[in-house]
């Protein structure tokens, strides 16, 4: 009895002592013995280890989620991995694709362990870490993984697919096979890597696989998919063999090309390599859709006979593939590579590198860099980009050990190009001329449309964002790929710009917009605009009209508005095979029950309650020129437009709805649809607060608006979508056309011939103006008639013309303006040339090539504080004509604060000067911020006098520096320490920026100091510098409801995250935060919520906009980095002293020409500007058309609408109050003062002759009868003063009489 008591506490404590360890014993501890295998556990535990301990050269991300919600991880390995570099090429190895291979799983991760623990030793290890960026997927199926079995050689199809039985690697787009691969969602993998592979654009990757030993190249299969024995040649063939034979050769088994596996034991292949389809047919394979869309030449690499050997076999497969995995990731820097760049110096991202020959063409990446793979030779090479000259270089010598270097520099092409290989004589790039409104469908010009099958299906919001990607990658040179903002779940709204040259402002090129899927359940209009993409984009340069259109327009499609409530009726849509019981809020709503379509704020509402995907869109609308826009849906059949509109505009509205269906006897405008009303008890009325996206553009910008209906249907069959097409893409195509039936023009300076922004056109009878765009430009759809046009700008005097509109002829109608008879002083002059200084800054290259053109600083290197000071007192000393340094305060340690003033006006303040703050250091641990803005100080300084550019930025503006708010906490920071929170805080323990809290009284010294200089006032921008991550955030940094300016304050933001040279594409690339982020920019709550911050401080306190910048990952990187730093950050620092030089300023006066201060101008009816004692205002707001409503005690209210350029400083305004109201108040005023004197004193007369009593011939008043008797009823005027509660109100008027 005993001994079995003994007996199980025994194997209790066994267990026991085996759970403890298993649970406790870190195996990031130890290292790899290469005798067990990783489940999902182990190896998330192993790969979380490595960045742990090795953080300076490894990060871990993972791209998405297997079918059973494990993450795909990715082990990112190379020096500097918190951030991208440019002209480092990317390498990618992906394994265990069959969840049956588990060799290559085993073997990635002993091959990172490898990378990492001999960087630094071994040289070879640390070059290649050093010029690579790898990137290592040790398993692409680990729901697979988890089924197989140890030992099983053959495998298993439950192990070898994935969770829902789909073969991973047959499920990718191929190039002989129209039809989708797999259903969708049922490989949310392979959705995955298809979008990590187009984002990256890998240059070599390897993908390994198990069940022979052979290296295999593309292509994978062929157009006949004969199961085996056709060989399928790649453009690069002799390349792919070249690359498979490197690893083949280095492996001492794959080398004899005699795998001898037990299934096939005489199955030979030569030199160990294969050509993918002569060996089997692949359809689907990654490593064609790599090769074909990725950019990235990838080979195959069968690791071992057995897929699953028992792990005591590990340790041999690592030493046979060692070798032969370094080696070809070494092959990574083979052929030639460089950059594209602007004749500025400016990278271009997606520009084509051509090889003569050979018709696979990569692309440059975002930094302008490429990596063009070549075997050793001699090559003619070209690169191209849209809208730039292309240029080749003949005879590039290439050879075996290294890649040659071969830079472009583009420069930009005419308006007008040939596209080459498509027509015979030149397409004019800006000009169409139409004569008739109505084109023939019947004739070649409009062909049946070329839409490939596999697209003619429901897109959920993955395919609709890879579909877009492929478009804007294959069709680069017509297509312009941008998001506008996010939906309520954090979707990107997409919008493709197609036109020659997208994405760039063309004068000439008027612009339209199509918007779809407003209501989530409409699948229709979202369809209908993918389509129409593919179909302009395949068509362009071999179809007339469509050619023609692509050059003469810049047209915008959103295909999806409401992608949050399409995914909710895509998901039933799958399950349930009906939308009909999911129609209310996801019918007609966003995924926050709030119906789209009808939440665009009216005159009565405001803007408080428009939901995100809605003031995107209108933000969007208000910063383009767009002439026509249009809703494309399901549910009707017609055009409509809004019902309340002027008599003159409702022509032009009826003549564009019929010119789009007048030719379809057939189709009847605006015809109902019997759809049933939905019963979901979420469904949303239409008498919610709001109108429609149509009304709201006529009211508020120079758009005219309508709704095109395609589909009685909602969510029709897919197979119907193509026959809705065939039918009606006719119609979206005369539509964009009706887009140059307007009466187009520009409006000048009649003296100097300058196109002049933000003027006005208004058509006598109508309330709808347009303005014009940065160039002068106006288009204004207007039906056959005679009309009176009126122009007029700022500073102009109006001008009115007449015109006469033809059917068959587009009017050009260029007006001029003559300033107004103001006499100029050398001032005024000096203003407008500052003015056009600024545009020029502004222009694609001008601020770029300004940054380059100044003499560098050439003082970066981390300072302590007493260099710190010494270096700004030296400063101060040898420019003491423009540089001021004085003391805010002390720290806690009692340290000095240092502010550095710089102006061209230290002793004569000048009120048109805008006032700058730059600040750092707010954090002691973030060290990159002080000695950015030292070098910036520097610049400017050294600049100043030498450089006429920088000379007229410091005269014409005060800007103030603060490099370092916490000195104390600067001093405790150590470098190299990426993420220590040493010195984060002040010497108190607080940090500083939770400490700006309103109204407390226990601050702390360093806080204070910011306070009172915030609280000065005067301030128009502020930007503070952190470190952390690669992003921007703007107010408000604690929860709250969104600032009344967050237009503007995105803005800024994105002026900054766009000149810098990586910021703007939103992929940080931190260990720590966000993997993503649109744009570069987040508003501060969402991304570090706290109270008490200086960026909300300043906007609570003095109304100025503060930023946050966040310089890169590592918090305090080596010092070698600060030249890398500055140049990333200095063309972005310089735009926002350009920012603050721009906004919307003006004087208000009255009508003699006096100013008129503390005038309240409103902006948008939230923001509030005070003029100053001289009438001058200034405020910072975004591009876009914007109400003004100016007020000043005395004075009628005036109303003004102008248009911001980004690219352009707008005119100051001159607000002249022409009705003074000031002198008729006086007078009322006084009168009514007299007439209450002269009764006062009639009465005390009347009083006198009935009380008083006579003395010596003389009546006196006696003190004891001195009581008034009433005289007035209440229906006196003076009622209010004289009134007795005795009198009745119908009592006359009168006096007594004796």
């Amino acid at each position: 009895m005993m001994s079995n008591v003994w007996f199980t506490l025994s194997r209790l404590f066994a267990i026991l002592h085996v759970v403890h360890y298993v649970t406790c014993t870190p195996e990031s501890d130890s290292e790899e013995t290469y005798n067990k295998y990783y489940n999902y556990a182990g190896l998330t535990r192993r790969l979380w280890s490595f960045v742990e301990k090795y953080p300076h050269i490894c990060s871990l991300e993972s791209v998405g989620k297997s079918a059973e919600g494990r993450e795909l991880w990715v082990m990112r390995v190379t020096a500097h991995s918190e951030r991208n570099e440019p002209g480092k090429p990317r390498f990618r190895y992906v394994g265990n694709m069959h969840g049956d291979e588990a060799v290559s799983r085993q073997v990635l991760v002993y091959l990172t362990e490898y990378l990492l623990t001999r960087y630094g030793t071994d040289p070879r290890v640390t070059e290649l870490v050093n010029s690579t960026d790898i990137y290592i997927m040790p398993s692409m199926n680990p729901d697979g993984f988890e089924k197989a079995t140890e030992g099983d050689c053959t495998g298993s199809s439950a192990a070898r697919q994935n969770a829902k039985h789909v073969d991973l690697n047959r499920g990718f787009p191929d190039q002989f096979d129209q039809l989708p691969r797999v259903l969708e969602g049922d490989a949310p993998e392979v959705t995955a890597v298809m979008s990590w592979i187009l984002h990256k654009k890998f240059v070599l990757s390897g993908n390994l696989h198990g069940g022979s030993v052979v290296a295999s190249y593309p292509f994978d299969d062929s157009s006949s998919h004969i199961a085996s024995g056709v060989y399928s040649h790649s453009p690069d063939d002799a390349l792919f063999r070249y690359l498979a034979q490197t690893y083949a050769e280095n492996h001492p088994i794959m080398k004899e090309g005699r795998p001898r596996c037990p299934y096939d034991p005489d199955e030979g292949f030569k030199d160990g390599i294969t050509n993918g389809a002569a060996w089997y047919d692949v359809p689907g394979g990654m490593q064609d859709f790599s090769y074909l869309q990725g950019n990235c030449f990838e080979v195959t690499f069968e690791l071992s006979c057995c897929k699953y050997p028992f792990a005591s076999e590990l340790h041999t497969e690592w030493k046979n593939n060692r070798e032969a995995l370094l080696t070809y990731m070494e092959k990574v820097h083979m052929g030639v590579n460089g950059y594209v760049m602007t004749s500025a110096g400016i990278g271009l991202p997606g520009a084509n590198i051509s090889v003569a020959g050979n018709n696979h063409n990569i692309t440059t990446w975002i930094f302008g860099d490429y990596f063009r793979l070549l075997l050793p030779g001699t090559y003619n090479i070209t690169a191209s980009s849209s809208g730039y000259l292309p240029k080749t270089v003949n005879n590039v010598t290439v050879t075996e050990d290294k890649a040659t270097l071969l830079n472009f520099i583009l420069n930009t092409s005419s308006e007008k190009m040939q596209m080459p290989g498509f027509l015979a004589s030149p397409v004019p790039s800006t000009a169409f001329t139409p004569t008739v409104r109505i084109f023939d469908n019947q004739g070649a010009s409009t062909p049946e449309p070329l839409v490939h099958p596999q697209d003619i299906r429901h897109h959920s919001y993955l395919d609709m964002e890879l579909f877009l990607q492929q478009i804007n990658t294959v069709h680069s040179s017509i297509t312009h790929l941008y998001s506008i903002g996010q939906s309520a779940q954090g979707r990107e709204l997409y919008v493709m710009e197609i036109s020659t040259n997208a994405g760039i402002d063309q004068p000439g090129k008027p612009e339209i917009v199509f918007v779809g899927n407003l209501h989530g359940s409409d699948a229709v209009g979202k369809e209908m605009l993918l389509i129409l993409v593919e179909y302009l984009c395949s068509n362009y340069g071999s179809e007339a009209l469509v050619t023609r259109l692509v050059n003469s327009t810049r047209v915008h499609i959103l295909p999806s508005m409401n992608p949050d409530g399409y995914e909710m009726v895509f998901e039933a849509q799958k399950y349930f095979g009906t939308n009909s019981d999911f129609s209310g809020g996801v019918r007609y709503s966003s995924n926050q029950n709030t119906d789209l379509s009808k939440n665009f704020p009216d005159q009565s509402y405001g803007e408080d309650f428009v939901q995100p995907e809605k003031a995107a869109v209108m933000s969007w609308i208000k910063t383009h020129s767009f002439v026509l826009s249009a809703s494309v849906l399901g549910g009707m059949i017609g055009v409509k437009y809004p019902n309340s509109v002027d008599s003159l505009d409702e022509d032009v509205f009826k003549l564009i709805a019929e010119a789009c269906f007048v030719k379809y006897p057939f189709l009847q405008l605006s015809q109902a649809c019997d759809l049933p009303r939905p019963k979901d008890r979420n469904y949303i009325k239409p008498s919610a607060p709001g109108i429609d996206m149509q009304t709201w553009a006529y009211r508020n910008t120079g758009t005219l608006g309508f709704t095109i209906g395609l589909s009685c249907d909602l969510y029709p069959q897919a197979k119907d979508l193509l026959t809705y097409w065939k039918r009606y893409h006719v119609v979206l195509l005369q539509f964009i056309q009706q887009v140059h039936f307007s009466v187009r023009g520009r409006v000048t300076d009649v003296q100097s011939g300058q196109g002049i922004v933000n003027s006005t056109i208004v058509v006598e009878g109508s309330r709808h103006h347009v303005h014009t765009s940065k160039s002068g430009q106006y288009w204004r759809p207007l039906a056959p008639g005679a009309y009176k046009i009126q122009a007029f700008a700022p500073g102009y005097s109006a001008v009115v013309v007449p015109v006469r509109v033809l059917e068959t002829q587009v009017e050009q109608v260029d007006i001029g303006l003559s300033p107004e008879p103001l006499a100029h002083s050398e001032g005024q002059l000096e203003g407008e040339e500052f003015q056009k200084l600024l545009e020029d800054l502004s222009s694609t290259s001008g601020l770029e090539q300004l940054v380059q053109s100044l003499l560098p600083g050439g003082m970066l290197h981390y300072r302590t504080y007493r260099e710190r000071s010494d270096f700004l007192q030296e400063l101060t000393l040898t420019f003491p004509q423009i540089t001021r340094l004085y003391s805010l305060g002390h720290s806690w340690e009692f340290r000095t604060i240092w502010a550095l003033e710089i102006t061209g006006n230290l002793e004569s303040p000048q009120p048109t000067e805008p006032k700058m703050r730059y600040v750092a250091g707010v954090h002691g641990n973030a060290a990159v911020g002080p000695e950015l803005l030292l070098e910036f100080a520097f610049v400017l300084c050294i600049n100043y006098g030498g450089n006429p550019t920088i000379t007229k930025l410091v005269d014409r503006s005060r800007i103030v520096i603060v490099p370092c708010v916490n000195p104390d906490g600067r001093e405790l920071a150590q470098e190299g320490k990426c993420f220590s929170t040493a010195g984060l805080t002040n010497a108190h323990g607080v940090d500083l920026d939770t400490d700006f809290l309103s109204g407390s009284l226990s601050v702390q010294p360093e806080t204070r100091a910011m306070m009172d200089l915030i609280r000065e006032g005067g301030f128009s921008l502020s930007v503070n510098l952190e470190g952390g991550s690669l992003l921007v955030t703007y107010p408000y940094d604690r929860t709250t409801q969104p600032a009344h300016n967050e237009e503007t304050l995105k803005y800024l933001a994105v002026v900054y995250a766009g000149n810098h040279l990586g910021m703007h594409f939103g992929y940080p690339g931190c260990h720590i935060g966000p993997e993503s982020v649109p744009g570069g920019i987040l508003r501060g709550a969402e991304f570090s919520n706290h109270s008490g911050s200086m960026k909300d401080y300043s906007m609570d306190v003095s109304l100025c906009p503060e930023i946050t910048v966040y310089t890169g990952c590592c918090l305090y990187p080596p010092a070698e980095q600060l030249l890398s730093l500055w140049v990333e950050h200095r063309t972005s620092l310089f735009a926002m002293l350009l920012e603050v030089n721009k906004g919307l300023s003006g004087v208000v006066r009255d009508k003699e020409g006096q100013p008129v201060s503390d005038a309240v101008v409103r902006v948008n009816g939230s923001v509030l500007v005070h003029s100053d004692t001289q009438g001058y205002f200034h405020t910072l707001l975004p591009p876009g058309t914007h109400q003004l409503e100016i007020h000043a005690q005395g004075f009628q209210q005036q109303l003004w609408k102008v248009n911001v350029s980004s690219h352009q400083m707008a005119s100051p305004l001159v607000i002249e109050f022409t009705e003074n109201s000031t002198h008729f108040s006086q007078g009322v005023v006084l009168a009514a003062a007299t007439s209450i004197i002269t009764i006062l004193l009639f009465s005390l007369l009347i009083w006198h002759f009935r009380s008083a009593k006579f003395v010596n011939g003389v009546r006196w008043l006696r003190q004891e009868n001195l009581q008034m008797d009433p005289i007035v009823s209440e229906k006196s005027p003076l009622r209010g003063v004289f009134l007795e509660e005795s009198e009745s109100e119908d009592d006359a008027f009168y006096l007594e009489q004796h």
